[in-house]
Formats: structure tokens, sequence, C-alpha cells
């Protein structure tokens, strides 16, 4: 025991202790709680409860100890190693060249347990245990080798791990360090937490963290310097943080990994037949030379299955892949299954550690493919879709082979590559491609929002050949549309099979997409030019555009706009623009347009147009035209065209004709043939406005000057001014009867007006008029005259109302008309009296309403009130008044000095009447007649229709019967006063008003209503006498 305690530099104590010998065990010794004390100190290093020895006796003659068999039961072990690095058994591992050294032959551990505190592993120390602790060591005599068996758990933290060891062991010779022994062994752990271990780990790898669970199963032969290694890895839960290669920190919910493993004392060679992570699977190799030089050689390469992108984005090692190829792969490439055919990497550990520097460009290699891949040009372009082909990375070029896919809905080919990355000068991108647009993506290059309407079918095929730097790259595009048909509704129709190409050369960098050259062909215009697209905003173009003489019919067959003008003649451009195509007001332009013998049909009414010839000249932003001279049907027309400014663009034009028949425009009388003469116009039309500066025409005998605006021209809304010396209404009923036929289900015009009319002079029928000036308004079928103002008959004449136009023809019209003091001599003609003549000032106002197609229906339905009041004039050859007169005289009134109505007629002082005017029946009950003689007062009816007359007449002289002429029995007839002054005699006219029926009435058969009226008219007594007893003979 002492010697034991000399030996292990360390005090042993012991409960108890026996000893037995005997010729077969040998020396058998026991103890129990036996303690071995920490080097120079009192705290235990080994504590076993029961330890059994066997120990051969023939090597005790010779002073050796050879231990046939160690048992120790439950032995507690406390291993330490402190903050400097050194263990609390480093001694007892120290090699010592020791003849009688003691030796052993079978070591045996039940139930152990062991510590292993580590302070130099962290601040706090580090904790792992051993539990359960089962050993079993075998050593053959005649050999150094020995077989051991381990099985134990091993406690981390909150873990529990199991480890079982089994093989064999031969100690390394003395000169050499321990690691250097030889062993060959099986390894199985199971549930180990590597997280536990992170302190060591950070020692020996790049990783910030890891963690998860191993599962392991190894066989290991050799020695540290030289070995080979087999075996199966399970990682579970497991996390790994390498920022400096991987972007986000790997937590794959299992990784499997089935290597070989093989050192010799320069190099390493590791064989992985199979990785798994989660769904991703590889297999690889790697081999490191120069191994215990400084800056080792590394040779790697790996397969791998199909796997998905979007699942595998977080494990690609970015880190190690060219900065400008893996800012491509992460910003561009979207999704896609992948397969690594081939990967290979080959450098120093230098190169490996700085990928982007020039040294390493040959370090990495790669060969992959795809299908169903997702590449992102722009995220406002289509995407690239369905991709399959080959990528290659090697040397200092990224290529994409034999590629196929879609770009949206177009399918396309592709070859490219991005090279030069590794060289100081910027990196070249290089593509050819084959693409066969759909209208989705033709949409998206032409802008969405402004050709949402556009239609495209039928195969294309743009080329398109790429190469430059991220700055500046080149793209040369070759489209031939000659197969595809393509319209933009009312604007431009492309027809299949129509020759179509477009060329362009464009340059793309960071501030815009540069069209240095376009060439658009479309026979029979070619369109050449350069644009910029500036990303920043704006759009600088310029562009010619050119054409040899064609027939404008080709010009039909791709702009359907023109083709229901059914166009024919000759037209040629020559034409160039330069400006910014953000603002198409602001593009300069030059050149000419020319038109030779041009026909059109303007319109399904209009006549069509012929010989149309011209120039239309564009400089800057305006546009001129020499004279056009062309001809509407039997009409030769002329005029120029103008547009000041494209940025308020606004057509002025002047044209003139010497006759113009109206019905080369399409409109239609039915008074005739209307033609104007010496019409002259001058206007101008923008998009919502057509403003008339002067329109002036001669129709007949009368004058027409026009000015005015048409606004919102779906829905016209016209302003008019009417300026004429003269006007007949026969000329402006020829002209207002103008109209365009009517079209099937066309009801009423939705044209609004607002018209102001000023004439000098004028004629009604037969009616000449003055400084007649008029305000009027049409909307929504309603014509508003709001004022009308003129002289006639030497008198002034106002109206204003409304006349209802409706789609049956039986328009409306309602008035408020007003004659202040108009001539009756000069009216009288107009009313047509026949021989009849009148004199005197009419003054007259009222309200009048009618309705109907025509003329006779106006007389018919016209109904209203009038006052009237005619002054100073003379009545003459009026039948009912001679008539009338005729019977008085026959009276014998010897006093009455009654008018002749035959020669001097009855002079007046005023006419008044109330007037009712309804079914063609003038109608009044204050009909009165006021003169120096006498006074007639009226009421009944004249029926204008039928011509007749109903009227009950009283006469009223102003003079006193004759005796005799008071003695005439005319009892009844005649009323008189107290006095025997005559105050009124009555007569009932009817009949036709040529000849009317004239006799006396008897004053008590005048209705009571009419008699009232007489009383007040003739201002007649309170009582009058009609009884014949009192008038005649005083009885």
């Amino acid at each position: 025991m002492q010697a034991v305690v000399k030996k292990l530099n360390r005090n042993i104590t012991y409960e108890t202790g026996k000893a037995s010998l005997s010729l077969s065990d040998g020396l058998f010794l026991q103890f129990t709680n036996l303690v071995v004390k920490e080097k120079g100190s009192s705290l235990d290093f080994l504590n076993v409860k029961n330890a059994s020895l066997k120990v051969k006796v023939f090597p005790l003659l010779i002073n050796r100890v050879v231990f046939r068999e160690i048992i120790l039961s439950e032995p507690r072990i406390a291993l330490k190693r402190d903050k400097t690095g050194v263990l609390n058994i480093a001694d007892l591992l120290e090699k010592k060249e020791d003849e009688n050294a003691p030796k052993f032959r079978n070591f045996i551990i039940e139930k152990g347990s062991m510590t292993f505190l580590d302070e130099s592993a962290s601040e706090k120390g580090l904790l792992t245990s051993l539990g359960n602790f089962q050993c079993r060591i075998d050593s053959t005599f005649w050999t150094k080798i020995s077989h051991f068996k381990i099985k134990t758990s091993v406690i981390e933290d909150k873990n529990k791990a199991e480890l079982t060891l089994d093989g064999f062991y031969r100690p390394a010779p003395l000169e050499e360090p321990f690691y250097e022994s030889k062993v060959r062994a099986s390894v199985h752990i199971k549930g180990a937490d590597i997280k536990h271990y992170g302190a060591y780990l950070k020692k020996y790898s790049p990783f910030e963290k890891m963690a998860g669970y191993v599962n392991a199963d190894i066989k290991f032969s050799g020695r540290f310097s030289d070995f080979k290694s087999k075996g199966t890895i399970q990682v579970k839960k497991a996390l790994l943080d390498y920022p400096v290669v991987f972007r986000t920190i790997l937590q794959p919910r299992m990784i499997q990994l089935d290597y070989a493993l093989k050192r010799d004392t320069d190099s390493l060679n590791l064989d992985v037949s199979r990785v798994a992570i989660d769904n991703f699977e590889a297999k690889g190799n790697l081999e490191i030379d120069d191994l215990n030089k400084k800056d080792p050689l590394l040779k790697a390469s790996a397969v791998t299955k199909t796997f998905d992108l979007k699942e595998i984005r977080s494990y690609i090692p970015w880190g190690i892949i060219h900065k400008g190829v893996g800012n491509f792969i992460d910003k561009h490439v979207k999704d896609g299954a992948f397969r690594l055919i081939e990967g290979k990497l080959n450098g120093r550990l230098s190169q490996i550690a700085h990928m982007n520097k020039k040294e390493s460009v040959d370090v990495l290699s790669i060969e992959a493919e795809v299908n169903k891949g997702v590449f992102e040009a722009h995220q406002t372009a289509p995407v690239f879709h369905d991709i399959s082909g080959i990528l290659e990375l090697k040397k200092r070029q990224f290529s994409l082979n034999n590629m196929k896919g879609r770009f949206g809905l177009s399918p396309l080919t592709m070859e490219g590559s991005i090279s030069d990355f590794a060289l100081p000068h910027p990196t070249i991108y290089t593509a050819e491609m084959k693409i066969q647009p759909t209208r989705d993506e033709v949409l998206w290059l032409l802008g969405k929002e402004k050709f949402r309407n556009l239609n495209f079918k039928g195969p294309s095929t743009l080329i398109l050949s790429g190469k430059g730097t991220d700055v500046d790259y080149h793209i040369n595009a070759q489209w031939d549309l000659t197969g595809t048909a393509y319209t933009y509704p009312d604007v431009m129709e492309k027809t299949r099979a129509r020759k179509n190409r477009l060329a362009a050369e464009i340059i793309i960098n960071e501030d815009a997409l540069n069209f240095s050259s376009f060439n658009y062909d479309l026979p029979p215009a070619n369109i050449t030019g350069s644009m910029m697209v500036r990303f920043a905003g704006g759009i600088p173009v310029s562009f010619n555009i050119k054409s040899k003489i064609f027939d404008v019919r080709e010009a039909a067959a791709i702009l359907p706009v023109l083709r229901k003008y059914n166009l024919a003649g000759s037209c040629s451009l020559a034409l160039a623009g330069r400006g910014d195509l953000d603002d198409p007001a602001s593009i300069q332009w030059k050149g000419i347009a020319s038109l030779a013998n041009v026909s059109l049909k303007p319109s399904m009414n209009i006549k069509p147009l012929r010989d149309l010839t011209g120039n239309a000249f564009f400089k800057g932003n305006t546009m001129e035209t020499s004279l056009f001279k062309a001809r509407i049907g039997e009409s030769d027309i002329q005029g120029q065209f103008r547009i000041d400014d494209f940025r308020n663009p606004r057509v002025m034009c002047n044209f003139f004709t010497r006759l113009l028949k109206t019905k080369d425009l399409g409109l239609q009388s039915t008074e005739g043939e209307v033609n104007l003469r010496d019409v002259k116009g001058q206007m101008a039309i923008d998009d919502k406005l057509i403003h008339i500066d002067n329109l002036s025409f001669k129709l007949g005998q009368s004058g027409f000057n026009l000015a005015g605006d048409i606004t919102d021209l779906a829905l016209p809304r016209v302003t008019l001014t009417l300026n004429s010396p003269y006007v007949g209404s026969d000329d402006l009923s020829r002209l207002i009867s103008l109209s365009y036929p009517k079209k099937e289900g066309n009801t009423s015009s939705a044209m609004e007006l607002n018209a102001t009319l000023r004439l000098d002079a004028g004629k009604f029928g037969d009616i000449d008029f003055k400084k007649l000036n008029a305000g009027l308004k049409f909307s929504q079928g309603i014509i508003d005259i709001e004022a009308l103002e003129a002289i006639a008959f030497e008198g002034k004449f106002q109206a204003k109302g409304k006349v209802a136009i409706r789609p049956s023809g039986q328009n409306r019209y309602d008035a408020n008309i007003s004659i202040n003091k108009m001539s009756l001599e000069k009216l009288q003609s107009y009313l047509e009296i026949g021989n009849r003549t009148v004199s005197g000032r009419l003054t007259l106002t009222g309200d009048v309403s009618a309705f109907g197609r025509n003329a006779d229906d106006l007389k018919k339905t016209a109904a209203g009130t009038f006052k009237v009041r005619a002054e100073k004039g003379v009545l003459k050859k009026f039948s009912v008044l001679s008539k009338t007169f005729s019977l008085f005289n026959v009276l014998q009134f010897v006093k009455l000095k009654l008018p002749d109505m035959t020669t001097e007629g009855m002079t007046y002082n005023k006419i008044t009447s109330n007037i009712l005017l309804k079914d063609g029946v003038i109608s009044s009950e204050d009909f009165f007649i006021d003169s120096d003689t006498i006074q007639i007062s009226g009421a009944g009816r004249i029926d204008y229709l039928k011509k007749k007359l109903d009227l009950i007449v009283g006469i009223h002289p102003l003079q006193t019967l004759d005796f005799i002429a008071s003695k005439i029995p005319i009892a009844g007839w005649i009323i008189t006063d107290e006095k025997g002054k005559l105050i009124t005699v009555n007569f009932k006219i009817d009949g036709a008003w040529d000849d009317p029926n004239v006799k006396p009435i008897n004053a008590k058969s005048i209705g009571k209503g009419t008699l009232n009226i007489f009383r007040r008219i003739f201002q007649l007594p309170g009582k009058i006498i009609t009884d014949t007893g009192e008038v005649i003979l005083g009885h």
C-alpha cells in the first residue's frame, strides 16, 4: 500500500482491509470505502465503496506488482481542470519509464460515477458527469494491447445521453504523446447535447452557435495522426449560427450524415455518402492536403438530389459564393426544383476565406440543373417561370445553358452568362433570348394603363441579344411581327401576314433605358429614331417618320378610323420629332405631309369629298397647311388649317366657297334646294370646343353672319350670335327647314342652344321689320324665347314664350306678346280684311297658347286673352257698321248725323276691348268704339274658322232726337231717358262676316248681364225707359 501511495503521490485510506493468499488466486486484497485523496489536498479524488484486487504471486518475487484483476464497485471519481488548463491528474498522465510500475491484466468498474469540472471552459466552469459507469479492460500479458468495453450515461446539465465504447487500445511509446496511441473502437452515442459542449466547439470551429441532439454510430481505427473512421451521425433539433456563410440561423429538424474519414500525417479525406438535412439530400467528398501547414489545400466535390429552392434557401452558403453571383441569385431566382450535378471546391484555405478576390476565381465550380424555375427580373415585370436548363459556374463565368421557360405566358429559350466578376473591371453579363410574346407581356412592355384595350394575337418571335455590365448593358432587339395580328380599337389594326418588323438598339444603365436607335417598319410607313426612358421620370425621344408616295387605302388598312371614310388618293410623309413622351405636347416637329387627289366620304349624309390636294407643314409645336382645294358633291371648296401650339391643340381653319349646295352636306328641305352663296368661315376646333369666329353666307336676298361656340360635342351645347343687315323670313324659313334625314328611332336632339339674334332689317312674310333683337334657348326639346323685340308697322313688337318640341310633331306654343302703337293702316294689308280700311295706332297685350303640327292646327287650338286699344283712326267700308247705320237712317232721326261708311268712314277716338280666344272663336263682352258723334258697344262671338258673327251691338248717339223722330213707333227698340234723350239703340248682328244680318232688337230681350255692361260702358242712368207708352205720344 505504501508503494502505491508513493507511486500515486496521493494519500490513500480505507475503512477495512482483508488479504488472503492461495496458489490459485495469488494474493487477494479487499478494501471497503477506499479513498484516494487529491494530490496535496484533503479532498477526495477517488472514493470506492468496495475494491477487490488480485495480485500475481510470482512477479512479487522479483519485486514487480502485476494485478491479475482489479474490481472497483461503485467508485466515484472527481476530475477537475483549473482555469490554467491543468488537470488534477496531469501528473498521473505523464509517461515515466519504470520497469517496476504496477501492471494489470483485467480492470473492472461496476456502477461507477465520474464528475468532470472544467473551470477553463467558462467563467462558471463546465460540469459533465458520468453515471452508472460500467467498464471492463482486459490486457494480455504478452502484448500491450488492451480490450475495453465502456457503457455509461452522460449527464449534460439537464440532459442525459448514453455512451458506449467497445474496442482495443495500444498505448503510444513513451517518447510519443498519449494521443498517438493506437485505437480500434466502435462508439455509440445517443442523445448527446451539442450545446453543452459549445465552449469546446468554439475553439475548433467557426460557428458562433451550435445546438442539437446527436445520435452516432462510429467506428475508429488508428491514431490521431493516422486513422480511419466510418459511421453515421444524426442530429435532431439542430441549430447552427454561421453568419459568415449563412445569412440566417439554421434550424433543421433533422440532419443525418453517413461518412468515411481517413487521415494520415499530411492529409485528410472525408467521403460523405449521404447527408440529409430535412428534405435536402446530398453526397460529396472533402480532401485536405498540407494539413500540418498554415495554409492547407482543400478539395471538395458534391452532388445533390432534386430540392425545392424555397425550402432550402436559408441553407445556401452565400458567404462562399461570389458576391455578384450571390446577389443576382438572391434578387432574381425565386424558386425552382434544382439539382447539383457537380460542385467542386479546390483552393487554399486563404483563397476560400476571400472568395471575392482575384486569386480565388478558380476555387469554386458548379454545374446544376433546374426545372420549374421562377425568375423575377423586376417587381413590375411578368415573372419568368417553368424554367428548365443547366446552370454552370466556372472560373469567372456563371452560365445559363439550354434554358427554356415562359415569360408570363410567353414561351422562350435563352443562353446567358455572367463573366469577369473576379477581375478589377466590372462584371460582364451576356444573354441570348428568343421569346414569343403574348398579349399580357406586350401590354407590360407598352404600359397596361395606356394600352389596356390592345388586342394581340398570333405568333411572333422577339430575339434579344445582350452584353455589358450592370451599369452599361447593350441589347439588340429584333422582333418579327409578320405572323401577328394586333389592334387598338378605332386607332390601329395590323392584320396577320402583313409584313411588320421592329428593330432596336437598347442601352440600360443606372439612369435610363436608352433606345439609341429603333426602326419600326409597317408598310407603307417606316419610323426610325431614338428614345430614352429615364427611371427618375421623363422619356426624351427623337424620331423620323418617312414613307414613299403611297395609296391612302393602304393606310386605311392599318388605321381603321380611316376606313369609314372610303379613302382613295396618294399621300407621302417626311416628318421628324423631338421631345418627351411623358409630355407629348412638348414634342417639336419638323417636316411635311402631302395629299394628292384624295377622296373620302366624311359621313353617311355628306357627299364624297374629292380631289383633296395640299400640304401640311410642321415646325416646332405648330402646323400650317397650304391652301387645300377639294370638291364636295357639286360644291368647290378651299381652305387652310393651322395649329399654333400643340401644347394647347386648337385647329384654326379658314374656308371659302362661292356656292355651297346644302344637299352636298346631306341637308334636305321641304322647300326645295337650298344653295348658299359666298360662304366664308373662320373657326377654331379643340378637344371639347368649336369656336366660330365668323361664318357668313348669303341666301336669297338675305345675308347671315354667325359667331359662337359649340362645346361638349357628344351632347352639344351651342352658343350663337346672328348678326345680319337683312333677313327675309322666306330665306330664314328655308334655312331653318334644313335638316338631316331622321334616323329610325331618333326622337329628339340632346343639343342645347343659346342664341342671340340682331337683325338690322328684314321681312317676315309680308311684314317689314327693323331692329330685331332676340334671345332664345333650346334644351331638352324646349325653345325658350327669353326676349324678342322689333319695329314693325311703325310700332314696337315685343314677345317672350316657349315652344315645346314633341316627337309626335304636336308642338306646344306659349307666348306673351305686346304691341305698342302699331300703325293699323300698315297692318291692314297683312290682316287681309278685304276692301275694309282702318287707320290709327294699335296697342295690344296678351297671352296666347296653341299646339299642333301646322298653321291650321294652331288656328284651331289657339287660346288666350288680350287687351286691345286703338286710337285716333278711321273705320271705312265695314259692312256691319254700314248696315247698322243704314237702319238708323231709315228711322229718320232728323238731328242724328251718322257717319258715311262708304266715302268718309267713321272717325274714332279710341277702340278698346278685352278679348278671349278659344277653339277658333274670338269673344268679347266689352268691345267699345268711341267717336265724337257716336259710341258703339258690342258683345258676342266671332268664329274666324267659320267666318261667322254673333253679336249684340249697342249704339249711343251723342245728339238729341227730333220731335217727329220721337213719335216713330219703334217702341222697345230705343232706350231713352226721362227727358226723351236717346240713350242707346240695340242691334242683333249675325251670319257671315262679309254679309251679316243686322236688325234692331227690343232692349228687354237683351240679357241682364249684357245690359249691365252697356250701362257701364255708356254710363247709363240708374233708370231707363223702355215702355212704349212712355216713349210714344207721352202715354
